[in-house]
């Protein structure tokens, strides 16, 4: 296996394993709101896809101070961000909140811009399918085994 190959697939495992890290603890700390987070987590990666990185950033930090689900998403992506292998934005350790890379993420090179957007697209694929994988929708718990009779 070539070394590019080898980083990569160390890359998405990184990528997987901190997801997972992520949506535990968003589980964790929401409680019976963890059907927002997942549903958030389900539609950024469309809202980057259309509106751009930097408008997607500003709507989920708009939303943060209501929503603790958003805030939540806010640190899963700078968190991601400060341990990112390929180092895109170069001064990542220095930005203490959400916030911050927000602002950062308005002062990027056009080639920066597209690579950290693509990034956090893959980040999310991983977020995504946690989400959808350990977090029930609200009728499947309402639900429950099936074995009910009327």
């Amino acid at each position: 296996m070539s070394n590019e190959k080898k980083s990569l697939k160390t890359l998405e495992h990184g990528r997987a394993q901190f997801a997972f890290k992520c949506v535990e603890n968003a589980i964790n700390v929401l409680g019976n709101k963890k059907g927002e987070y997942k549903s958030y987590v389900k539609k950024i990666p469309m809202l980057i896809k259309t509106n751009g990185l930097g408008l997607t950033f500003a709507f989920i930090l708009s939303k943060k101070a209501k929503s603790k689900a958003y805030e939540i998403i806010g640190e899963n992506i700078l968190n991601w961000l400060k341990r990112d292998e390929k180092r895109i934005l170069k001064d990542a350790s220095k930005i203490e909140n959400f916030d911050g890379l927000v602002k950062t993420v308005t002062m990027l090179e056009s080639s920066e811009y597209m690579a950290l957007s693509n990034e956090v697209l893959a980040f999310f694929n991983w977020l995504r399918r946690f989400a959808e994988g350990l977090i029930e929708d609200e009728e499947d718990e309402n639900r429950g085994d099936g074995n009910n009779e009327e």
